[in-house]
């Protein structure tokens, strides 16, 4: 019983994700790793551009800004975290919740969007990828292999492994159950979205309407 900290308390039980940093300590360390993530995937999809001789290609470079303003939409989220987060009277610096949740709601969307975009980018290419190291090893195939698979900037088997990789990333079954991770990790989206609602400084926002109208605000229930 030495370990128990919490038994047969509910109020305390809730309470100690929301009264103490906990919850926002743990889900800003989650979007850490997301944003690393993140910077994985628009850097595989760079590599491919290059691999294509498509970086200069004006609809990749359309599809790639958007994808570099989301992953820059998120890093910069993260990083308001921390300088935005207030301090409690114990001294420990709170992620800044209300910016962590947006984030989090956020991702349950644009992550499929992205990902959607990623797999624009490859076209067939894996589609018509070798279906093992083996079609390389065998004498009957190899010739036609390096001969077909391979790209203006790289030889077959470079070719082929990145877009393993990046069939591994969006397209397996491994990629599959990522993406699934991280459209739910947080919870259902309506439960995450409910938490921005609870944090967000809708009296700030509507003293601008209140100050625009120049009407007094109207007292709260």
């Amino acid at each position: 019983m030495e370990r128990v900290f919490i038994y047969r308390n509910i109020q305390l039980s809730r309470e100690q994700w929301f009264k103490t940093p906990s919850h926002a300590l743990g889900n800003h360390q989650a979007q850490v790793r997301y944003v690393t993530k993140l910077r994985f995937m628009i850097g595989l999809a760079q590599r491919m551009n290059e691999m294509t001789g498509n970086v200069g290609n004006p609809a990749v470079q359309t599809l790639m800004g958007e994808l570099a303003a989301l992953v820059s939409v998120y890093e910069t989220m993260l990083l308001a975290h921390e300088t935005i987060g207030p301090i409690d009277n114990k001294g420990v610096l709170w992620p800044s919740v209300t910016t962590l949740y947006s984030a989090m709601a956020l991702q349950s969307e644009l992550n499929g969007r992205m990902l959607e975009t990623v797999r624009e980018l490859t076209g067939s290419a894996m589609i018509t990828l070798p279906s093992s190291l083996a079609d390389f090893e065998n004498p009957e195939t190899s010739g036609d292999i390096e001969r077909y698979m391979r790209s203006a900037s790289s030889d077959a088997k470079s070719k082929v492994a990145l877009m393993r990789l990046a069939w591994d990333f969006i397209g397996s079954e491994f990629g599959s159950r990522h993406q699934q991770y991280e459209k739910f990790y947080g919870g259902a989206s309506f439960i995450v979205k409910q938490n921005v609602y609870r944090n967000f400084d809708f009296k700030r926002a509507t003293a601008l309407v209140d100050a625009a109208l120049k009407l007094p605000p109207i007292s709260e229930a």
